[in-house]
């Protein structure tokens, strides 16, 4: 069994910490919350800065752990973009929104919420989800895969902007589903179409 390091404890610890709290802390703060010293926190992080980076990196591994978890789990192209969806949602629940919030302000270069990119991981997910819905008979093959990608991402994206008016997280959980559908309804064939049909009706049940 690997030992795991100090500093990746007190990743664990700021992490919850930072969900409760927020970003905005000292680091006398953040290690009175967390009982340490500031030396402590220095021996293992050199700055605030590179403590938030690392706290966040670990959550964002976290997240595509997970989602790469759900898709193996999907039997088709189909049951896994739903899988994902959930887990996504599921993983930003558990961030929560204050922390979200916060990493947009404090770090915008992570891009944590931004899916558009055609790099981002979550692209990548879209894309090669296209890919295997087409090999397994699902999907069609007549339209743009690349703006495809595009239109889902970017609406991905709408939903955890962050400007403290909820307009769209009131309950994520219907944002996801009908988004996963409006995409899947585009794009399916009439196999694909089937399918979907008896996806839907196990959700409601």
């Amino acid at each position: 069994m690997s030992r795991v390091s100090s500093k990746d404890k007190y990743v664990v610890k700021v992490y919850d910490l930072f969900r409760k709290k927020g970003l905005n802390m000292t680091m006398d703060e953040i290690a009175g919350h967390l009982k340490l010293t500031k030396k402590t926190l220095y021996n293992n992080f050199n700055s605030k800065d590179e403590l938030m980076r690392t706290v966040m990196q670990y959550v964002l591994g976290d997240v595509e752990f997970k989602i790469n978890m759900a898709l193996s789990q999907g039997r088709n192209a189909i049951e896994a973009l739903y899988l994902t969806s959930d887990m996504m949602n599921k993983s930003l629940t558990e961030i929560g929104p204050l922390l979200l919030n916060d990493s947009s302000l404090y770090l915008p270069d992570l891009k944590l919420l931004d899916h558009t990119n055609r790099m981002s991981f979550y692209s990548r997910i879209i894309s090669e989800n296209i890919e295997r819905g087409i090999n397994e008979g699902l999907y069609r093959s007549d339209f743009s895969k690349d703006l495809v990608t595009l239109f889902f991402t970017s609406a991905m994206a709408k939903i955890y902007a962050w400007n403290g008016s909820y307009k769209f997280m009131k309950d994520p959980y219907i944002f996801h589903s009908e988004l996963v559908r409006y995409h899947l309804e585009a794009i399916v064939c009439e196999d694909g179409r089937n399918l979907l049909k008896e996806i839907l009706k196990g959700r409601k049940q």
